[in-house]
């Protein structure tokens, strides 16, 4: 990595790349995304059959950008050709961005250490060199920190985010734990490779109160495929079926619930739990102060309030009730990031016409109460 820079970025999937586009944009010169693998390595991972539940569409000419664009002049439907592209056509949307506008990328760069300097600034040692930062942007999303141990047992179970593709399950009986995106799009997806399918569901409904929000609810694209599964005849749904246990039971899967209930299945469950609070965040956890829902506390500006000029982006940002988990929503906080960096960097930024980001205009947490659709 370069010895000195004013802005490290450390990940290059959605936010990692949106940010650095914006920093591009308003005129910081001395900055570097840091990856540890490649461009996009979460959405590679995605097991092959997944897509994205937020629909892409360009309505970019008429200043409606996709809702899954980490930039305002592009559109993954236009790149992908799909109005729900998989983890892999994603992931190339994203390289291409990284290729077109000449980012300065570094794969295969893991950060080892980041040490707070006593001045200002951070150390920051890689698989690549070490080198300092005045201002460091955590960008390393969710996906690859899939919670693996929510209850005893769970290690008897594979993880939604441990599967390569949901072919390799074709026609067996499964059992799957979690009601929530994951969770119906693993039932889903296993009805639809011939299996009988078993969804265990905490909640005892998939509506939220107060208005829809797909942070909280089903999406309308996981709705509708559910509708299709349960038609087909090999799809049970189990509500309030709260998971406390996996146990093995003479070769077999014994899943038991708070309330005394208990299946057996002969292979293992799907674990659909979701994934560490905080996600890339525990990396560095010390250097975040975390709230009893063990997600990482922010300033307004999503910077940490432990650590001056330590920023947050991407899935795992959250404002009190407010969650920021998808491409569309996270992507409103890259300009008050921009904002501040632009600021202490004494950066008067003019922003050319193909990289309007007012169109990403932030949202303040603020003004996001129950009652507000903004």
């Amino acid at each position: 990595m370069k010895p000195t820079l004013d802005v490290a970025i450390v990940g290059a999937s959605a936010a990692g790349i949106g940010l650095g586009l914006m920093l591009q944009a308003i005129g910081v010169e001395r900055f570097a995304l840091l990856e540890r693998h490649e461009v996009g390595a979460s959405f590679r991972r995605w097991p092959r059959e997944t897509r994205f539940i937020t629909p892409s569409f360009y309505g970019n000419p008429f200043g409606l950008p996709d809702l899954n664009a980490v930039s305002p002049a592009s559109s993954p439907a236009i790149t992908c050709g799909s109005e729900h592209p998989s983890g892999e056509a994603y992931a190339r949307y994203l390289e291409l961005l990284a290729q077109t506008h000449e980012l300065p990328l570094i794969t295969g760069c893991a950060v080892r250490t980041m040490t707070p300097l006593p001045g200002g600034g951070f150390e920051i040692v890689t698989d690549q060199g070490t080198g300092t930062a005045s201002h460091v942007v955590w960008a390393t999303g969710e996906y690859q920190f899939p919670d693996l141990a929510p209850f005893p047992g769970a290690e008897l179970c594979r993880h939604y985010a441990q599967v390569e593709s949901w072919r390799a399950f074709a026609g067996e009986e499964r059992s799957v734990i979690g009601g929530y995106e994951s969770g119906v799009d693993a039932a889903i997806q296993l009805v639809r490779q011939g299996c009988r399918v078993r969804l265990l569901a905490r909640r005892s409904t998939w509506d939220a109160d107060g208005p829809l929000d797909p942070s909280l609810s089903l999406s309308p694209y996981t709705r509708e495929r559910l509708e299709q599964a349960l038609e087909s005849g090999r799809l049970e749904v189990v509500f309030g079926a709260d998971v406390i246990a996996v146990e093995k039971e003479e070769g077999r899967h014994l899943i038991r619930a708070a309330d005394g209930r208990a299946w057996l299945t002969d292979r293992a469950p799907v674990l659909a739990t979701g994934f560490l609070g905080g996600g890339g965040a525990r990396q560095i956890e010390a250097l975040f102060d975390w709230n009893e829902a063990g997600m990482p506390l922010l300033s307004e500006h999503d910077e940490s309030t432990r650590t001056p000029g330590l920023f947050l982006a991407g899935p795992q940002v959250r404002h009190d009730a407010r969650i920021f988990c998808f491409i569309y929503k996270f992507r409103q906080r890259f300009s008050l990031i921009g904002a501040t960096l632009a600021e202490r960097l004494g950066l008067q930024p003019s922003i050319p016409s193909d990289q309007a980001w007012w169109m990403f205009e932030s949202v303040d947490p603020a003004c996001c109460a129950n009652d507000c659709d903004c």
